[in-house]
């Protein structure tokens, strides 16, 4: 999972549910299968380095999860983009994919056995698929955001793709239920379940902050290319911080601002509202406080 490029000393945690299931893992005497695991989990976090890297981004931080880890990426204000985001997601699961594929390989050359390449692709393809989920924080959830934010609006779409990492938890811990009921309880699925919503719950109250920091980043960004106009009506007392939830990347925005009969008062394009917005308590504030000169309808 990415979130946000390590460069030289880059730091690396290991997050405390990682450390409780690597202890319960050795307990249960799986140390081959806990150094399998934590390489694999380091491949596909590296892979989101390296393609974070190669389009110019700087690393943060990196925390590793127990099925995937979260990299803190930085990048100049505007840098982000719609392709970037999706490809860097992407390299984690690819990876996971390409990596099950060399375990047949040597399985059928007969360098690995049989056992070991069968638990290599599985956890591979779990990571994989598991990741691929449409929810945040995992890949999926990324990926899904990115696309859907030209529909939706960036910030919108992070509310969705983290409401959509509870259903997807409240899901896996339904086929845990079931597979207890079934008589072949997998532990593992609740296990998922829990760090699902355990970590969509953190990332819930993180994304107005990440929405606003992608926000400062379109602000600053060069606006060369064409762009297709992205018209919003709201309401006059709406406030600024809920109408940046809309803006979508790769758009031109429009604003126009109604009274409470559905009538447009005045129209404000994308920068100066932008600037409103970053203006000192201009999250807060309603849109019909803006300072400018409207322009006349009436006439």
């Amino acid at each position: 999972m990415a979130a946000g490029a390590a460069g030289k000393g880059m730091p690396i945690r290991v997050h405390p549910l990682f450390l409780f299931l690597v202890a319960l893992a050795v307990a249960a005497g799986l140390v081959w299968e806990v150094i399998v695991v934590f390489c694999v989990v380091v491949l596909h976090e590296l892979a989101h380095v390296a393609v974070a890297r190669a389009f110019g981004y700087r690393i943060r931080e990196l925390t590793l999860l127990p099925f995937g880890g979260v990299a803190i990426i930085e990048g100049e204000p505007g840098a982000w983009s719609l392709g970037r985001e999706v490809w860097i997601a992407a390299a984690g699961p690819l990876a996971n994919g390409i990596l099950a594929g060399v375990a047949l390989v040597l399985y059928s050359a007969q360098i690995w056995s049989e056992g070991f390449a069968a638990f290599f692709v599985r956890v591979n393809l779990t990571m994989m698929l598991f990741n691929l989920l449409p929810a945040l924080p995992l890949d999926g959830g990324r990926i899904w955001r990115a696309v859907s934010s030209r529909t939706f609006g960036y910030g919108r779409a992070g509310e969705l793709a983290v409401n959509s990492a509870f259903w997807c938890s409240g899901a896996l811990a339904a086929l845990g239920a079931g597979t207890a009921i079934w008589g072949a309880p997998h532990v593992g699925m609740w296990a998922l379940a829990g760090f699902l919503a355990i970590t969509a719950r953190q990332i819930r109250r993180e994304i107005p902050y990440e929405a606003a920091r992608w926000l400062y980043g379109f602000k600053r960004a060069p606006k060369s290319e064409p762009r297709i106009v992205r018209p919003l009506a709201v309401h006059r007392h709406m406030r600024a911080g809920e109408i940046a939830r809309y803006f979508a990347p790769e758009a031109f925005h429009l604003i126009a601002v109604l009274d409470d009969k559905g009538k447009i008062i005045f129209i404000i394009e994308e920068q100066e509202f932008l600037d409103f917005l970053f203006a000192p308590g201009g999250f807060g504030k309603a849109i019909g406080e803006w300072p400018g000169e409207p322009p006349n309808f009436s006439s």
